[in-house]
């Protein structure tokens, strides 16, 4: 029997002892299913998997629900940071995702299953929201106050038959508050133990009734501010830790280690004072303070100008290349909403709803830097030192004469100059419009409309011109008064200032004025909905009603991106930056319109061993301007053969279309650095295929040295198609009357997804175009080799090139003990992950990757909340575990010395303290244990936001009702 019939067969006999969840609180069980949106008249509720009205709190689907008041007394500040517990979900973008250089700085996307931001559709009570930047479809997250939202629901399955393209793992639905009364103030203020990370959250919360009760209005708006925290305030990340080739290794299984990691790993080219490299004796020389010395590692890891070393001589001038990257982002977020509300008559009513955002992101920080690579300065490459240069010092001079130089390279960063850091303004509005009412008392009925528009400000302040930077660093003599002056005449007439690239001291405001400009950039996105909806019952069965869900609606999206005329000309680039200011201009537009229909039948009830028994189907037709039609379907049945004992599953088919980034994003050209090359010598017999292929695209023999200055064609590609899911959920939720308050939950998931959109890593690119039987495969054609056989150039655009399949078990337990005067509950939600897998040529087995049981997809997550509660007080302690993983689980054992990540735990605690005034008060601490990420290459500064980089952090929390 195949591996794939036994993890079904584990997981339909481990949902036997399956127990659902009567109310969803706290961190609920992932296959709970729950109340969604508002009761409607008839006191049934829309539960997020469907359109369809209710009264049972249960869906064919599973649906799990966080209460997010319960994840804001443990110190999660907002909506990315309290859904990060959650097993489903994994690191998407938010401030432990985002790098030095990321375009989406201060935006948070949600990613279901690790599927991608892209796959997973964000709705605030049920409707679509506009994406938070033009090169993806991603809901920001950040732009929703905190004090507005009631409870998060989260539908791990196919949801496109009932709310249209990318919902392919699923979707998240904001529920927010209506029909608040009241006024109520909550402020936390936290810090972490070493005295960094601040953060400060302030949340209101308004409403109440008028005109009789016909009308209703709830406010709510957040104020989060956070400080930014950089690799250099942690002893883990203060040194660069980091994999080398094992220069001991001799090949595939000699029981070796083919990489080894060190823990002071330092690029000597990296230097903040001015560093020259002798090719003649291949050592570099620092400059510092009058003092020119050999730059010396304790261990030469490789030779030439892009050496590395482990250990430094002199560490004050040379710092690891993360020093000054942020591990998290600070920011500052304001955002609100209304919800309002007005009966006009008795059958009709107006809704409306206001919302904006606004998030200015810190700590996106980069020292200019350079070396003789032509990245820099493109196409130029770094600074030369010229013997006739008036600013050369004396002992650089003499040291050039003794080797019978007369120039060389100067490597170094430019900290004496003002650092480039970007400004970033997003800022998001939504407006939406509906009325609604009944007839014929069974069928509900809404009309709407809804505009949404987001922006996003770039500006990158002290990025040098090329063409006057060139010029100010070349230096000569004026030939009659002897005064450094630039050596270009032309540059000279325009007023060249001249740059000494030896000296450590602060730029002078005319240099400033002459090198450094400030560039801009702006993208704006918008998106108008408008449509119609009905639900009800059709007509009466002897087990039930036929309910039904029905709507038309049409969607459009225009997008824009902006770029600064410097940047376009090429002249100005933000060193480190150029991926957050456009590179070119462009816009695009995408438009929808949809129809959907939803069946729910009842089939048996109250008989023996079919207490009930119920159907369901769903099915949305989706006619794309531009990209055609797309049918999409959903499949449902519910069995609940004994009382308090349901069996479910569901079957659907999604289709996700590409969307504008992906179509349109302008094709960049860029330059990258030293990569490590599958035809390197340490790498070059790592498969059985490698060594020929490398041979037949022109790497006859290994390398000896990193490939550089390797052109990178990037961007969207206007041929894509979309891409076809089909997935399925089956599980057993029951609830005993023998133990009351527990509940247990397990389902099993599979999601098939073909024609993937994706794009593959440089590194990726090169490892394919290799390790596949021969070189006449998608990839190679991709690739160019130079005469000396090192990567000139890589393609790495987005296409349709691969199938991806992922499958895992979701568990779930609840519950709830009356103890003394109070209530001790347990909500405990996990997921075990069986495979995730891309296979980027179908049929080709060598073409898989495997991610199940690597770092970033551990076999198991979960999430422990137990809290104990009486009328005065609540007490907390919620527990994160994640399992022990690979670094890479698709290499042996020995491709690294260490290849394990230890499971890691974490805890927050917190104590509330309710007064009879309306007072709440409380602290708590989050990561109580002060739990380091694991210390690997991959994960010591986070993993990419899966474990906790910060360390211990203390928070106090106050609020009051009035």
């Amino acid at each position: 029997m195949s591996a794939y019939k036994l993890s079904l067969l584990a997981g339909l006999a481990s949902s036997v002892l399956a127990i659902s969840t009567a109310q969803a609180q706290g961190l609920p069980s992932s296959s709970a299913a729950s109340a969604s949106g508002e009761l409607d008249d008839a006191g049934a509720i829309i539960v997020t998997g469907s359109r369809v009205p209710r009264r049972e709190l249960e869906s064919a689907m599973p649906v799990s629900v966080m209460e997010f008041e319960e994840m804001s007394t443990l110190g999660r500040l907002n909506a990315y940071d309290a859904l990060r517990l959650v097993p489903a979900l994994s690191p998407g973008t938010g401030a432990y995702e985002s790098g030095r250089s990321d375009s989406q700085a201060g935006a948070a996307y949600l990613n279901l299953r690790n599927l991608g931001t892209n796959r997973t559709l964000v709705l605030v009570d049920g409707q679509r929201q506009v994406s938070g930047t033009v090169t993806a479809s991603q809901v920001d997250i950040n732009m929703i106050p905190a004090g507005m939202i009631d409870r998060i629901e989260v539908v791990t399955g196919g949801a496109a038959a009932i709310y249209g393209a990318d919902a392919v793992t699923g979707a998240v639905n904001i529920i927010t508050k209506k029909n608040f009364e009241g006024f109520r103030i909550t402020a936390q203020q936290g810090l972490s133990q070493r005295g960094d990370a601040p953060e400060t959250n302030v949340s209101v919360l308004a409403g109440g009734k008028f005109a009789d009760g016909r009308g209703s209005v709830t406010i709510g708006a957040t104020y989060l501010k956070t400080g930014n925290v950089l690799y250099s305030d942690r002893e883990q990340t203060f040194n660069h830790l980091s994999f080398w080739p094992n220069p001991a290794n001799t090949g595939p299984k000699d029981g070796i280690p083919d990489n080894v990691s060190y823990n002071r790993f330092y690029l000597p080219y990296n230097s903040d004072v001015p560093a020259l490299y002798i090719p003649n004796n291949d050592t570099f020389y620092t400059y510092y303070q009058g003092q020119l010395q050999p730059l010396l590692g304790e261990q030469k890891l490789s030779t030439g100008e892009f050496a590395r070393v482990n250990g430094i001589n002199n560490p004050d001038v040379i710092r690891s290349y993360e020093y000054y990257y942020p591990m998290r982002l600070g920011q500052r977020t304001i955002a609100g909403m209304a919800n309002f509300s007005y009966e006009l008559t008795d059958g009709i009513t107006f809704g409306a709803r206001f919302a904006y955002g606004r998030t200015q992101p810190n700590g996106q920080i980069s020292l200019y830097r350079e070396d003789s690579r032509t990245l820099f300065a493109a196409p130029f490459g770094g600074a030369v030192a010229r013997i006739d240069n008036p600013y050369m010092p004396d002992s650089v001079r003499a040291l050039l004469t003794s080797f019978g130089r007369t120039q060389a390279n100067i490597s170094r960063y430019y900290e004496n100059w003002p650092k480039i850091e970007v400004q970033e303004d997003r800022q998001t509005l939504t407006t939406s419009q509906q009325l609604s009412g009944r007839i014929f008392d069974s069928v509900n009925w809404q009309v709407y409309y809804q505009y949404g528009r987001t922006t996003q400000d770039m500006t990158v302040p002290n990025v040098p011109r090329t063409s006057r930077w060139v010029a100010a660093r070349d230096v000569i003599a004026d030939p009659v008064t002897g005064v450094p002056v630039c050596r270009d005449a032309t540059a000279r007439a325009a007023g060249c200032v001249p740059y000494n690239i030896f000296s450590n001291d602060p730029m002078t405001q005319a240099q400033q004025d002459y090198i450094l400009t400030t560039v801009r950039g702006r993208s704006e996105i918008t998106q108008n909905l408008f449509g119609a909806d009905l639900n009800g019952t059709l007509f009466r069965l002897p087990a039930g009603d036929v309910s039904f869900a029905a709507g038309v609606g049409r969607r459009t999206e225009t997008a824009k991106m902006t770029g600064d005329p410097l940047t376009l000309s090429g002249d100005a680039r933000p060193g480190g930056f150029e991926g957050v200011v456009p590179s070119t201009n462009a816009q695009g537009s995408l438009g929808v319109t949809e129809a959907y229909g939803e069946l729910v039948v009842p089939i048996l009830r109250d008989t023996p061993f079919f207490q009930r028994l119920e159907v369901e189907g769903a099915y949305r037709y989706s006619s794309y301007r531009d990209l055609g039609d797309t049918h999409t379907w959903k499949a449902g049945a519910m069995w609940e053969p004994v009382d308090g004992m349901t069996i479910r599953g569901t079957r659907s088919r999604s289709v996700r279309v590409p969307n504008f980034g992906e179509l349109f994003s302008p094709v960049n050209i860029g330059i990258t650095g030293s990569i490590s090359d599958p035809c390197l010598f340490v790498n070059y017999n790592a498969t059985a295929t490698r060594a020929a292929n490398c041979a037949a695209t022109g790497a006859p023999t290994p390398l000896a040295n990193y490939s550089d200055n390797v052109i990178v064609q990037s961007g969207g590609n206007p041929d894509l198609t979309p891409e076809i899911s089909n997935s399925y959920t089956i599980g057993v939720a029951l609830q005993p009357r023998f133990i009351q308050g527990l509940g247990i939950t397990i389902d099993y998931w599979n999601i098939q997804i073909k024609d993937v959109i994706t794009t593959f890593p440089l590194l990726q690119m090169l490892n394919y175009c290799v390790d596949l039987p021969s070189t006449d495969n998608p990839f190679c054609p991709y690739v160019q080799r130079g005469p000396d056989g090192k990567v000139t150039f890589v393609s790495t655009q987005n296409v349709n090139a691969a199938s991806l399949s992922v499958q895992g078990i979701d568990i779930g337990l609840k519950y709830q003990l009356p103890l003394g005067s109070g209530q001790l509950n347990f909500a405990f939600n996990g997921s075990y992950l069986i495979q995730r897998q891309i296979e980027a040529v179908p049929g080709e087995p060598a073409s898989i990757i495997k991610y199940a049981g690597g770092f970033t997809d551990p076999r198991f997550r979960g999430y422990l909340l137990t809290s104990f509660d009486t009328e005065d007080y609540t007490v907390s302690l919620g527990t994160q575990f994640i399992s022990a993983a690979k670094v890479d689980p698709n290499v042996s054992e020995e491709f690294y010395d260490d290849n394990d990540i230890p499971a890691m735990v974490y805890n927050d605690i917190q104590l509330t303290r309710r007064f009879a005034n309306r007072l709440e008060i409380g602290a708590g601490i989050k990561n109580l244990l002060d739990t380091k990420p694991p210390y690997n290459p991959r994960t010591y500064a986070g993993g990419g936001g899966r474990y906790d980089p910060i360390g211990r952090a203390f928070f106090v929390r106050a609020a009051f009702n009035f």
